[in-house]
């Protein structure tokens, strides 16, 4: 006989005490929220823009036991496919796997930038295909930066600026190129964040932001060291600036979180506060009639379009790097006794025999 579940709260022993002192973390965040202000934004045409998107081959199923490879791709907004390249899957690659990087055009142009001879000298956590990849984007986005044109152009980034795989050091000679390069402007956008989880609530119930306007918040130093456990006391370690919560359609309630570059070393400012709300203009233009999602930028939404592999051309690419695979292992004995056991091992996988 099955044993009776009952679901009474009450027999949660803490259940008072660690709930009465969520809600004492709200009051406290309503009382941040309440001082902060919220600048009211029009759409600007001034900047074009493009973002760049990398993807890694997890999502595309790419795995032929025992070998496992993760494909990354970057591609931009623009439909171009600017680097692929293949890395081991793994958490426990070591700083020399990354060695291959060295030969990637935006690789070489980001290195010269820093002053460095390898990548190997740019991390101090070269240990997977996640870092490859970002350090890769980085990498094309710097290339399209320090690009000679006159047309002032926005760069977004598919996520926050502030990353873990860079050494602060090679951070900090990023952002001084990027007060060089002032009329192309580098930016960070995501959908969400530790901070918009922390405060979007407060937001709201403190009613910052209107429902029929567009506009940015910036979050103080305050708010944010809480959202983020591990940044040091006094400055971020691996952030390229400050973080803004923008409202971008006057027509959704989405609300987005955006990185700014700042040096936060120096206390010093790479865009000004004009520049700063021509930023935010571009960007509600771009969101104006953005579609799937109203209210995120369709730059961005367009570059994941062009980066996600799915379907018909995913089994493609899995197909050609498998074949590739089975080409280098030489012996045909080998080829059908590694072909035979994945095939086995995908029919019972698919629920021949029940379970997951």
């Amino acid at each position: 006989m099955e044993p009776e579940f009952r679901f009474e709260l009450g027999e949660i022993q803490n259940i008072e005490k660690v709930i009465r002192d969520q809600v004492v973390k709200f009051q406290n965040l309503r009382d941040l929220v309440k001082d902060l202000e919220f600048i009211p934004v029009e759409s600007i045409g001034t900047y074009s823009s493009v973002t760049y998107k990398s993807i890694d081959g997890g999502k595309m199923g790419i795995s032929f036991y025992p070998f496992e490879l993760d494909y990354i791709v970057i591609s931009d907004s623009y439909g171009n496919e600017l680097i692929k390249f293949l890395v081991p899957k793994g958490a426990d690659l070591s700083p020399i796997d990354f060695n291959y990087m060295n030969d990637f055009h935006e690789i070489k142009t980001l290195l010269k930038l820093l002053g460095l001879n390898s990548i190997t000298e740019s991390s101090g956590i070269l240990q997977n295909s996640k870092i490859a990849m970002e350090i890769a984007e980085i990498a094309s986005i710097f290339t399209k930066l320090i690009k000679e044109k006159n047309e002032p152009l926005i760069i977004m980034k598919d996520g926050l600026l502030r990353t873990k795989s860079l050494k602060r050091e090679n951070i900090e000679k990023l952002l001084a190129i990027l007060k060089v390069f002032k009329r192309r402007k580098l930016i960070g956008v995501s959908k969400s964040s530790k901070v918009l989880n922390l405060i979007s609530s407060a937001l709201y119930v403190e009613n910052k932001i209107p429902d029929n306007a567009t506009g940015y918040i910036e979050i103080p130093w305050e708010i944010e060291k809480i959202a983020y456990k591990w940044m040091t006391k006094k400055r971020l370690t691996q952030a390229f600036g400050k973080l803004y919560v923008a409202k971008l359609s006057k027509l959704s309630k989405l609300l987005v979180t955006v990185e700014i570059p700042f040096d936060l070393k120096n206390n010093e400012e790479i865009y000004s506060r004009r520049d700063t709300n021509e930023i935010f203009g571009h960007l509600i233009k771009d969101s104006m009639g953005s579609y799937p999602v109203l209210g995120y930028p369709q730059t961005i939404m367009r570059a994941h379009e062009k980066a996600v592999r799915k379907g018909f051309t995913a089994s493609i690419w899995s197909e050609k790097i498998i074949d590739k695979i089975l080409e280098n292992l030489g012996s045909q004995r080998l080829k059908k006794l590694i072909i035979e056991g994945n095939f086995l091992r995908e029919y019972v996988k698919k629920g021949v025999l029940g379970g997951t």
